[in-house]
């Protein structure tokens, strides 16, 4: 298999350097050769870590671009519409995680575990344009696609409790820096910041990305966009609302969907255990049967601060939703800066090269 070299665009950014950590730890079966880093001027020359390796990083310019044989774009909307186009005339593999190509027809929205098929050679060559979906939307189809192939879907309504890396280094440096002042001053009056539009220490906001005309946010668009078309399914009522929670990494999900059939929990636990990349929290501790104490007061359940530095889907709180004939309510947490974000687009790389596409 051919030895690649890779690009990482916006490598010094959370979601860049991510990258970098999972590429060090050397756990996907990604033929890697070299590593090249590439940020914006005032980054260039810092040398970033990756495994035992180091690499300097570069300004992000075309024709460094073009040395590479795949380019990760961990960067703005704007970038990636000025130096993707070209790249992929030069059939160079592009994995963007922004939004900017999400909503194109002719561009594969992937989610390896879940429409993977589509990155058979014969189906990009020629493209070489892959987009990275939300940090949102790749957990919750991982689940909802489990569901689909099994028991049929109907409807979505989903809830999402986001952590402020979402919002990239600004939000992490804003909820530190107010979380210290209120220890300081005891000040929790509500002013924004340079990240948010009001204070997220000790707070939550329905508000993650701008309010649009129909009154859904750009995170709530997308999300429910996204979900219809990697899991084909282009009529599929979703409703979501997206909430910004004071956790540094780790986003968490609130989702209850309504099946075609009805729903045997137990037999679903078992379904979302053995599929990859998904892990499920059972109701209830094995060890704690027999003792109505322990099993009464510990809860049995993800949270974002247990994914932190996980590649897995954490998936708990299985239970039957009763207000649909046939329906399922469940809990999901994910690492958003691993699989919502560099991970997934890694694998998407990691595919590509399985199956051929660089030779």
């Amino acid at each position: 298999m051919k030895q690649l070299t890779l690009g990482i665009v916006g490598a010094t950014g959370v979601v860049g350097q991510t990258a970098l950590d999972i590429l060090g730890d050397g756990e996907l079966k990604l033929p890697v050769k070299t590593v090249r880093a590439f940020a914006s001027p005032a980054s260039v020359g810092k040398r970033l870590s990756w495994g035992t390796q180091s690499v300097v990083v570069e300004a992000t310019e075309a024709e460094s671009l073009a040395q590479c044989d795949a380019v990760l774009f961990a960067s703005e909307s704007d970038i990636s519409k000025r130096f993707i186009p070209a790249l992929v005339e030069r059939g160079i593999l592009c994995v963007d995680k922004s939004s900017a190509f999400r909503d194109d027809p002719a561009v594969p929205l992937v989610v390896p575990e879940v429409n993977g098929e589509l990155l058979e050679t014969k189906n990009i060559r020629g493209k070489s344009l892959v987009a990275n979906p939300n940090c949102c939307t790749t957990p919750l189809v991982m689940v909802l696609d489990v569901i689909r192939k099994n028991f049929g879907l109907k409807r979505v309504i989903v809830s999402t409790y986001q952590s402020v890396s979402g919002a990239g280094k600004p939000g992490l440096e804003v909820l530190e820096e107010e979380a210290r002042q209120f220890f300081q001053t005891q000040d929790l009056s509500v002013k924004p910041s340079r990240a948010f539009p009001k204070s997220i220490a000790f707070n939550v906001m329905p508000f993650v990305a701008k309010i649009l005309p129909n009154g859904d946010t750009d995170e709530e668009s997308k999300i429910i966009f996204e979900t219809r078309k990697i899991l084909g399914m282009p009529d599929l009522p979703v409703e979501a609302t997206s909430v910004r929670v004071p956790t540094f990494v780790g986003h968490a999900e609130s989702v209850t969907v309504e099946t075609e059939q009805p729903v045997d929990i137990s037999r679903l636990e078992k379904l979302i255990a053995s599929s990859k990349g998904i892990s499920v929290i059972p109701n209830e501790n094995p060890s704690a049967a027999g003792s109505a104490e322990e099993s009464s007061d510990v809860a049995y359940f993800p949270t974002p601060r247990e994914v932190q530095g996980k590649d897995e889907v954490l998936v708990g709180r299985l239970r039957t939703a009763k207000v649909f004939a046939n329906g399922v309510s469940l809990w999901l947490v994910s690492d958003n800066l691993r699989k919502g974000a560099a991970l997934n687009a890694l694998q998407v790389v990691e595919t590509c090269a399985g199956k051929g596409y660089f030779g």
